[in-house]
């Protein structure tokens, strides 16, 4: 019995049930665990403000110390005594007194300690600072106040210690550059920075005892305070949660792999079967899907339509393609028949100019015989050029007609330019042109027939010289560079250029030249097309004429390898 597709369907929904009560359980989860997270914000905030409030009366105690010690000195007339005196009663100050520093800054300058690192220090009441940016006070975070010496409006007492915290389980006070304040805890730089980007309670084990943790900014400074309480081990916590739904997630995918690998073998398997059908269709291979073998067979009623329908566009497209074939055949037939029309034309036009010179030719000389007048030699000169271009033009044809393989050796690119460039400049027919040779490339090989490329070095630069004919200064620029994955050679001129479109300059017997066989271009990308490159024609900014000849690298190369060996 045939499963019906509105039966997966029914299946597939089943399946997304069970998804979906899956997230209403995760979220079920989620809740609980930000219920978790709320009762411990409580906790923690009123550790925190403890911590705010402790600050706070400690910087009161010592704004008022600070106060008392700026009087105390102008009664002990401190500063009408000499420096080691001074030295001495402010450390008497600050051991009875329970400070950590103590400094005095005149217009911004320190008189206890001038020689020291100690530089007059900004006030941020109620917040650790540090109170050098090097060495052992820029370790931890100090609170700090300031009192006016009355003798002197520039005179000021500055007072520095660090505070103790009452009733606080756990505390690190830090900022961006590290630690202020350490109790029993010292965590490592990037799990405080953890905690300020992600700005969620979090655990720690401190003397193999859980921590609940949590940072808080305190403003204005940029300090944070680190606080935490011991939580029970068995205390259930967001992270256990979250832990124990993706257990149960993963049981849950699993199991829902399972079980659609059985499902999708059966439901599946004759949908591949279609898409594999189509994509043969792609590639070109026509062949029906059979429909009485598996998995077609008993796949349902919808999925069996569309394969009998699959099977009857391959019929259709099977008689279509071979009626195009023989359509194709047909055209290619009338293309051949059109083209050698096309040749045949222009070779009798170009045979049937020179034949006429020579029959008036001819003609003129029989009369001047008849007559017994003097035959000037000059006549026979120009039977002779006549019959020249003849041979010439059936010289171009036979290398047309009969391109043989190239004789491919492998060879350095710098060789390779360097040597045609020696000889284009060494002809004697190019004297009146100003051959520039450039090169960027300085490394790599390519496999090249010498003579062959020679000759399509001599018609293109050849080329460019004849279009440039009504120029006084010619000016050819023969340039290399090196791509990805091959070599560029650029001829460029600055002739008028061809005022047609590039593809038509490659076709044979394609000429705008008045003595051109139209031959020339046809053979260079003859010989390029069998060193495996291509050569293309454009117009630069309607000033420079240029043919760019690529050619590929060569073939990494092999033991058997030999120098001019053709290996195709």
């Amino acid at each position: 019995m045939s499963i019906g597709i509105r039966l997966k369907i029914a299946l597939g929904f089943a399946l997304l049930t069970i998804l979906v009560v899956s997230a209403v359980s995760f979220w079920a989860a989620q809740s609980l665990g930000v219920s978790i997270d709320s009762s411990d914000l409580v906790k923690l905030e009123n550790l925190k403000d403890k911590v705010v409030a402790q600050l706070n009366h400690t910087q009161q105690e010592l704004d008022r110390i600070g106060k008392e010690t700026a009087s105390a000195l102008v009664d002990l007339k401190f500063f009408s005594r000499d420096a080691d005196q001074q030295q001495r009663i402010a450390e008497k100050l600050k051991s009875s007194l329970n400070l950590d520093w103590l400094e005095i800054f005149q217009q911004g300058q320190p008189i206890l300690q001038p020689h020291s690192s100690f530089s007059q220090p900004s006030l941020t009441p109620g917040h650790l600072r540090r109170l050098t940016s090097s060495g052992p006070f820029s370790y931890r975070g100090y609170l700090i106040t300031a009192s006016q010496i009355q003798i002197n409006a520039s005179t000021t007492l500055f007072l520095a210690r660090q505070p103790e915290f009452t009733a606080i389980p756990m505390l690190c006070i830090f900022d961006h550059k590290g630690l202020l304040y350490a109790d029993h805890y010292l965590p490592d730089s990037d799990f405080l920075r953890k905690l300020t980007q992600e700005k969620n309670t979090d655990q720690a084990l401190i003397d193999n005892e859980t921590f609940r943790i949590r940072a808080f900014q305190v403003a204005p400074s940029q300090n944070w305070l680190l606080v935490g309480y011991a939580a029970q081990r068995a205390t259930i916590t967001r992270a256990d949660i979250d832990l124990l739904m993706m257990r149960l997630a993963i049981l849950e995918v699993v199991g829902l792999l399972i079980l659609g690998f059985f499902l999708g073998r059966k439901m599946l398997s004759p949908l591949n079967a279609l898409r594999h059908g189509i994509e043969q269709v792609a590639d070109g291979h026509w062949k029906e899907i059979p429909l009485n073998e598996a998995p077609m067979k008993n796949s349902g009623d919808e999925i069996e339509t569309v394969a009998h329908s699959f099977n009857h566009m391959v019929r259709e497209l099977t008689l279509a393609q071979n009626r195009l074939i023989e359509v194709q055949k047909e055209l290619a037939t009338k293309e051949k028949m059109a083209a050698l029309g096309r040749f045949s034309a222009g070779i009798a036009h170009e045979i049937n100019n020179p034949l006429g010179t020579i029959l008036v030719t001819a003609g003129m000389l029989k009369e001047a015989a008849i007559k017994n007048s003097e035959i000037v030699p000059e006549e026979f000169d120009e039977i002779i050029e006549e019959v020249k271009r003849c041979r010439d033009i059936i010289s171009t044809l036979r290398a047309y007609t009969s391109r043989t393989h190239p004789d491919l050796a492998r060879m350095s690119f710098c060789d390779f330019f360097a040597t045609l460039a020696q000889k284009m400049q060494a002809a004697a027919e190019f004297n009146d042109i100003e051959l520039a040779f450039s090169s960027k490339v300085t490394e790599g090989e390519l496999r090249v027939d010498l003579k062959a490329m020679q000759q399509v070095f001599h018609n293109l630069i050849k080329n460019a010289g004849e279009a440039m004919s009504e120029q006084a200064d010619k000016r050819v620029e023969i340039a290399a560079e090196m791509t990805a994955n091959h070599f560029a050679i650029r001829f460029m001129d600055t002739g008028p250029g061809f005022q047609c479109l590039p593809e038509h300059i490659f076709e044979p017997l394609f000429t705008t030249k008045a003595q051109g066989t139209g031959l020339g271009l046809v053979i260079c990308q003859a010989i390029i097309d069998a060193h495996l490159g291509r050569i293309e024609a454009n117009r630069i900014d309607n000033r420079i004429t240029e043919f760019c000849v690529r050619l590929p690298f060569a073939p990494t190369q092999s033991v058997s390898d030999k120098p001019g060996e053709d290996h195709r």
